[in-house]
């Protein structure tokens, strides 16, 4: 892979009933991203809950995903932890698994963003894959202003940022103020994906159950058809803002994953068992207002251009 770019699709861990890993969901995600035309798959970040993942399972997940990946799909894995040592560790397995990137964010709670740069320099050396620079305060605890994201970039020969600090329009528009080349991902489930790219996004990043809306909102903006772009962007918004809720906004992603029929259960380490019925029908009601109907089938352009 010569380049980061698109609409990557990151992957939730999916557990059975009982909150153990179902690796039989792991390979039909991949085969689902793929189906749904994302340009990429990114593994074990903060939506595939990462941090309540013991070691082994860690590798499980790596191991899993990477032999399902390759030759159908790039995949990028997240490798972020509080120290450069065990980063740089979980950067040599990834890309000795066969990741064609990997995702580090700021370590948690660093109290000096001075120091970010050498972080970055200890634990992506000779990287010989892609670095993508994550911006995610809300799990790291770290505000990174552009200058402290740039020594970040620097220190490890990285050209590409995934950001979520937002507002996430106005910092993506000052990063490519200062650095024009840089190649920078929009996330957050979406839910500014539409001026992301009116500032200068290359595409997303994230783990919206719909990928293929995504898609088709940043093609059209490639081709430079702005106003099929807004109208395709405008008439999902209200599931995607909904899907993005914090807090029980992955169990209602992963509930709709569930019904594409791509993973077994819902279930999240840290709650198991359904949603709640209030929220159930919730999600009914906002996916028959959009006319979304959960398959494993891809959406196509086509369908989404027309509405």
């Amino acid at each position: 892979m010569s380049t980061l770019n698109g609409t990557w699709y990151i992957a939730p861990t999916p557990f059975d009933e009982s909150g153990a890993l179902d690796t039989d969901s792991l390979r039909e995600l991949v085969a689902a991203a793929a189906r749904w035309k994302a340009d990429g798959i990114t593994i074990l970040g903060v939506m595939g809950e990462a941090p309540a993942l013991s070691d082994d399972e860690r590798r499980v997940v790596l191991d899993t995903v990477a032999d399902a990946a390759r030759d159908v799909i790039p995949l990028a894995v997240g490798c972020s932890s509080p120290s450069a040592d065990l980063t740089r560790s979980r950067i040599d397995e990834a890309t000795s698994a066969g990741a064609a990137a990997v995702m580090v964010a700021a370590p948690t709670l660093l109290k000096d963003v001075d120091q970010i740069g050498g972080f970055f320099s200890r634990a992506t050396a000779g990287c010989a894959v892609p670095v993508i620079v994550q911006d995610e305060p809300a799990a790291t605890g770290v505000m990174l202003p552009v200058s402290a994201l740039l020594a970040a970039l620097d220190a490890s020969a990285s050209t590409c940022v995934k950001l979520e600090d937002p507002p996430t329009p106005p910092k993506i528009g000052r990063l490519l103020e200062a650095r024009p080349e840089l190649t920078v991902f929009g996330g957050l489930g979406g839910v500014s994906a539409y001026s992301e790219l009116r500032r200068g996004a290359a595409g997303t990043m994230t783990g919206f159950a719909f990928p293929e809306i995504l898609r088709a909102i940043r093609l059209a903006f490639e081709r430079g058809d702005i106003e099929t772009a807004a109208r395709v962007f405008d008439h999902y918004l209200p599931y995607i803002a909904f899907e993005g809720q914090p807090v029980v906004g992955l169990r209602i992603r992963k509930e709709v994953l569930r019904r594409r029929g791509v993973i077994s259960t819902a279930t999240t380490r840290a709650a198991k068992g359904p949603l709640d019925q209030a929220t159930s029908d919730e999600l009914d009601d906002v996916l028959d207002r959009v006319g979304l109907v959960p398959s494993p089938e891809p959406l196509t352009i086509e369908e989404l251009g027309d509405r």
